[in-house]
């Protein structure tokens, strides 16, 4: 059977845990809109919306596909590919909802207003996940294209000498 076509999940650890750090900063709080406000902005807060969030949740479709690309990355070109573009997707996504909370806070009398938010863990985990995904995902490509190109340049049985 050819290397590159393996039923066998051969997972690449980078982007594994890149989509799992992602998914993880995109669920906890990111921040709040003063010490006393109740509710933190989050993916799970958006999620948990009874009405408005639904279009939040195609973040959850891109990290889910970037996680079940990245089981098999470390064999497959197609799925290192892949990977790469529920990366890209997931972290476009999670862009647009966390600009989406910031702009739905009101304006305030200080023109610096965002530095006095009660920031939580899960922005600063999202970013590093998206970066961890996604550098192991080009990675993955990298790595998958000189092993398809030294394959390639074996000698093959049969071959004029």
């Amino acid at each position: 059977m050819d290397d590159n076509v393996s039923l066998r999940p051969t997972p690449d650890t980078a982007m594994l845990g890149g989509s799992l750090i992602a998914l993880l900063g995109y669920l906890v709080p990111w921040f709040k809109q003063s010490g006393s406000y109740d509710w933190s902005y989050s993916g799970w807060g958006y999620a948990s919306l009874s009405n408005g969030g639904g279009w939040t949740l195609v973040t959850f479709a891109w990290l889910l596909l970037a996680f079940v690309a990245s089981l098999w990355a470390g064999r497959s070109l197609a799925a290192a590919m892949t990977g790469v573009v529920g990366a890209v997707g997931a972290a476009f996504f999670a862009l647009a909802v966390v600009a989406a909370s910031f702009a739905s806070i009101p304006e305030q009398t200080n023109t610096n207003y965002i530095t006095e938010f009660p920031v939580n863990i899960g922005l600063p985990l999202l970013a590093g996940g998206l970066g961890l995904l996604f550098a192991g995902g080009c990675r993955a490509v990298a790595v998958s294209v000189v092993r398809v190109g030294r394959q390639s340049a074996r000698p093959q049985p049969g071959d004029a000498v």
